[in-house]
C-alpha cells in the first residue's frame, strides 16, 4: 500500500515537472525581450564597412550572439535576434573582447534592421555607425523601392543614377535617402561624385528590381583608393514591405 502511494506521488511529481518544462518552453521562461526568435520574428544584418575596425562580435543584452565574426567589407545577411533588450554591442573578436560600439536603439518585433559599421577606428569616426529600419510601405503595383546610403569615409558627396537617369544627388557620408519608387526591371546603377558628374566611379550592372520589393544600395571603400580600399558598391534586398508603416 505504501509502495503504491509512493508510486502515485512520483508520477504526480514527474507530471508536474514535465508540465512546467513545457510551459517554460512555450513562454521561453521569460518576458518581453526573452521571447523566442520565432516569436520575435525580428531579423537583423550587419554590414561592416569600416576599413580598420577589424573583425567584431555581436553582443545582445551583454551576451555574445554567436562565434560569428563580422568583417570588412561584408554583409552578414539577415539573421534572427534572440532578444530585443538593449543594448546591442560590437566587441573586438579577441580572447578578451572590448566594447567598440554600443547601440541603445529600441527595436520592434516583426521588423528587419541593418547595422552599417562605417568610418575609421583610428580617428574614432566609426562611432557614427548606425542602425536602419528596413521597413517601408508598399509601392504602386509594378514598382519596387530603392534607397541609397553613402557609407564611404573620406569621400565627397555622391550621386546615384538608374540607367543614366539621376535618382539622388549630393548624398554625403553616413546619410540615407528615402526609398524611391522605381519601375520593376533591370538596371545599371552608376555612382558618381557630385562635383564630377561626368565621371563614373563605380557601376552595379544588371540589377533586377522586382515588383513589391525594397532594396538598399550602399557604397564601400574610398573614391580614388586602391586594393582593399578600392571604391565600390553593393545592394541589399530588404524585402519587408507593408501596407502601412507602423
Amino acid at each position: 500500500m505504501v509502495n503504491k502511494n509512493k508510486s502515485k506521488v512520483l508520477v504526480s511529481f514527474f507530471a508536474t515537472v514535465i508540465g512546467v518544462l513545457f510551459l517554460c518552453g512555450v513562454s521561453s521562461c521569460g518576458k518581453g525581450g526573452n521571447a523566442s526568435s520565432v516569436g520575435l520574428n525580428t531579423q537583423f544584418q550587419i554590414v561592416n564597412l569600416s576599413p580598420d575596425i577589424q573583425p567584431v562580435y555581436l553582443y545582445q543584452h551583454y551576451i555574445r550572439y554567436s562565434s560569428t565574426t563580422y568583417t570588412y567589407p561584408n554583409s552578414s545577411g539577415y539573421f534572427y535576434l534572440s532578444t530585443l533588450e538593449a543594448p546591442l554591442q560590437l566587441r573586438t573578436a579577441t580572447t578578451a573582447p572590448t566594447i567598440l560600439l554600443q547601440f541603445d536603439n529600441t527595436l520592434k518585433a516583426n521588423r528587419k534592421y541593418t547595422m552599417f559599421v562605417t568610418g575609421y577606428r583610428k580617428d574614432s569616426s566609426f562611432v557614427s555607425s548606425f542602425i536602419l529600419s528596413d521597413s517601408t510601405s508598399l509601392p504602386p503595383i509594378g514598382k519596387g523601392k530603392v534607397r541609397f546610403v553613402h557609407t564611404s569615409p573620406g569621400t565627397a558627396a555622391l550621386d546615384l543614377r538608374a540607367n543614366d537617369t539621376l535618382m539622388v544627388s549630393g548624398t554625403t557620408f553616413n546619410k540615407v535617402t528615402p526609398y524611391y519608387d522605381l519601375t520593376a526591371g533591370n538596371y545599371n546603377f552608376t555612382i558618381r561624385a557630385t562635383r564630377t558628374p561626368t565621371k563614373i566611379e563605380t557601376t552595379l550592372q544588371n540589377i533586377t528590381i522586382q515588383d513589391g520589393r525594397a532594396y538598399t544600395i550602399y557604397t564601400k571603400g574610398v573614391v580614388g583608393a586602391a586594393d582593399s580600399l578600392a571604391f565600390g558598391a553593393g545592394v541589399l534586398t530588404n524585402n519587408l514591405l507593408s501596407k502601412t508603416l507602423q
